[in-house]
């Protein structure tokens, strides 16, 4: 458990590390899509050699492995695209809360997928939820039917996700015999090949550059290497658990956040008020409150 944890936490200062370099790109950009398609196309090309060393013939069965690989990654653009049309409903800051929501919607997908939970972990999923929805919370969220839709899918979508990639790497980890990093760091390079080209249509109209893929790379670095931990976190600790963990990257953006100004870009996080820092130290407290909980619940 304490690997994953580890795990978990790694990939949580990594993302966050990832939201400073994000930062530069959308300061000379002012696109989030542009950036996942600049970072996907880096990260492909990033994978690519890493297939020499992927245990092809190990799997027993292909057409269910790389199936599962593909449906992951069909669900996870679905997923993007529906949160991204979803800015059109609500404001950026109150659908960053809103996801907070993914954790007990991946709880509900956990379950029906044969999972188990049990008071005590619904207690710590419910807890980390609430402290992401407090984390940026900014009032009442008035939307369209459209909207919540939408922000439906994306969370189903993502949820989604997480069950199938934890799936692949168990999978692969069974068929070798391999130890779970070195299992989740196999799987990840086949499925971002497999993103990479299945997001290929949107570069003809994002039309990549080198200014603009230097200015990703960065971001699409820290990217694949969270992925690696995340991949061995929900390995070991599974979706829920790992997601979880994971709510702590609020935390380490707040600290991100404040070291905006040092890259000489506050102007992107400098108009958040004292009212909503005093929330954010809040949510941090029952984020840990919530890993403590979970913790003590599966040991």
């Amino acid at each position: 458990m304490v690997f994953g944890i580890i795990c978990g936490f790694s990939a949580a200062i990594l993302n966050s590390a990832g939201y400073l370099f994000s930062a530069g790109f959308l300061n000379s950009y002012k696109s989030p899509l542009r950036l996942l398609v600049m970072a996907t196309l880096l990260m492909q090309l990033i994978s690519l050699p890493l297939l020499w060393w992927f245990p092809f013939g190990a799997i027993d069965d292909p057409l269910h492995f790389f199936g599962q690989m593909l449906l992951s990654c069909i669900c996870f653009l679905v997923g993007q695209g529906a949160f991204f049309t979803a800015l059109r409903f609500f404001e950026a800051s109150r659908l960053s809360s809103l996801l907070g929501l993914k954790i007990i919607v991946l709880s509900g997908v956990f379950v029906l997928t044969g999972g188990e939970l049990n008071v005590f972990q619904l207690t710590a999923v419910l807890l980390a939820a609430a402290a992401a929805l407090l984390f940026n919370w900014a009032g009442a969220v008035r939307s369209s039917w459209k909207g919540w839709l939408l922000l439906s899918v994306t969370l189903c979508c993502y949820s989604t996700v997480d069950v199938l990639e934890t799936g692949l790497v168990i999978q692969l980890r069974e068929a070798t015999g391999f130890g779970r990093f070195y299992s989740a760091f196999l799987t990840v390079p086949p499925m971002y090949v497999m993103l990479g080209m299945l997001s290929m249509p949107l570069l003809f109209y994002f039309k990549p550059d080198r200014k603009q893929l230097q200015k990703a790379m960065p971001y699409a670095v820290l990217w694949l290497g969270s992925q690696v931990l995340l991949f061995g976190c929900f390995a070991t600790l599974l979706p829920v658990f790992g997601n979880v963990i994971l709510a702590t990257r609020g935390i380490f953006s707040v600290f991100a956040g404040m070291l905006l100004p040092r890259f000489g870009l506050g102007a992107l996080d400098s108009q958040i008020p004292l009212s909503l820092w005093m929330r954010r130290v809040a949510a941090a407290l029952m984020m840990l409150g919530a890993i403590t909980l979970y913790s003590l619940a599966v040991m």
